[in-house]
């Protein structure tokens, strides 16, 4: 299982999609957007974003999206899989008590085949489940190629559910039961002003990633979002790149605004252990302000990680970039999601929360 795409509900789709095409170099896909009964899709390598809004209808209408935008504030309503066999899936998801909201229909316009379902996911989040086609499981999109692109994006690396307090176990059980997810490492963070808990799961059979958080304290990052947001939902998904440091860079440029850190999180990294000197690089990613961390035992496998400040009006969704860097050998790739980085991430976070008084 992998993540195909991520469905946008916002007030304003047009400009969102254009946002991601001025700023992000995406490429507009209006067949991907018919496929799935979107406003709007942008497609980069293989991350694909689809953008709905509200109908035209008012008060009254009903379309999901409208019920969405009545409830929660605007962002990820519906995180898509690809799925090896989707009958299969989808009575798995019957058999653990899941809500199948859509049946196996044919996925339209696609010459090779391939059929999609819906399902209920936690809270207000759905799940689009895609079975490709035959000529089209392994192969790459065809257009997207990012060779010459000054923005090298590879893949959506994970999406994180933020639910209520006490509600992760139940969460992460329900993803088990229904899609098979695994359990792959669990974690708190603990600052003087507040704290959340986190489980990551993937899922065996691909890509999947999904970490859920919740909060331990009244004035939490998480418990920030669930106010804002209305409930539970995506706090923000990773995007992948090949070169971080050249993608914040361009990013910049164009105006995209980042997360701040302190000067000091990079003099307490010299003193890291494993730290590595070799790398020319460090000044560029201190200046771009990057997150690193590694295994002490293999410091070339460098994660590196950046967070935007929020995409839309209210303090809920935003963007983090990441880079797995690969030892010269290729043998070790950077795994994991920064754990060395979880505390200069939350204390970020909690800077901008006083700024806006929350906190």
């Amino acid at each position: 299982m992998d993540i195909n795409h991520l469905h946008l509900y916002v007030d304003e789709p047009r400009a969102c999609h254009q946002w991601w095409v001025e700023n992000c170099s995406f490429q507009s896909v209006p067949e991907l957007a018919a496929q799935f009964e979107a406003d709007s899709a942008v497609q980069r390598a293989d991350i694909r974003l689809l953008f709905s809004g509200a109908t035209a209808g008012g008060v009254g209408a009903h379309s999901p999206v409208d019920e969405f935008l009545r409830r929660y504030s605007p962002g990820v309503a519906d995180v898509a899989f690809r799925v090896r066999d989707l009958d299969c899936t989808l009575a798995q998801v019957r058999r653990a008590g899941g809500q199948v909201l859509r049946p196996p229909q044919a996925i339209a316009g696609l010459a090779n085949g391939g059929r999609w379902g819906r399902i209920q996911g936690w809270g207000g989040l759905v799940h689009t489940l895609i079975e490709p086609g035959l000529a089209n499981r392994s192969r790459s999109p065809e257009g997207f190629s990012d060779a010459r692109s000054p923005l090298p994006w590879q893949a959506v690396d994970h999406a994180v559910l933020n639910v209520a307090a006490h509600h992760l176990e139940a969460a992460a059980s329900w993803y088990e039961r229904t899609l098979g997810f695994c359990r792959q490492q669990q974690f708190a963070i603990q600052t003087p002003n507040s704290g959340l808990n986190s489980l990551v799961l993937r899922h065996p059979e691909g890509t999947a990633t999904l970490p859920i958080n919740e909060p331990t304290s009244p004035n939490s990052q998480v418990q920030e979002f669930l106010d804002y947001h209305g409930g539970a939902g995506i706090q923000h998904v990773a995007l992948r790149t090949h070169n971080l440091v050249q993608t914040v860079a361009v990013l910049r440029r164009r105006g995209v605004q980042f997360l701040t850190v302190p000067p000091t999180y990079y003099e307490q990294l010299r003193q890291r252990p494993g730290f590595w000197h070799g790398a020319g690089d460090w000044a560029a990613i201190a200046r771009h302000q990057i997150l690193v961390d590694w295994p002490p035992d293999c410091p070339q496998a460098r994660l590196l990680q950046t967070f935007t400040q929020p995409l839309f009006e209210r303090p809920t969704f935003f963007l983090e970039l990441i880079e797995r860097q690969m030892v010269p050998s290729g043998s070790v790739v950077a795994e994991g999601f920064g754990e060395g980085n979880f505390q200069a991430l939350f204390e970020a976070i909690e800077r901008e929360q006083r700024q806006r008084g929350s906190l």
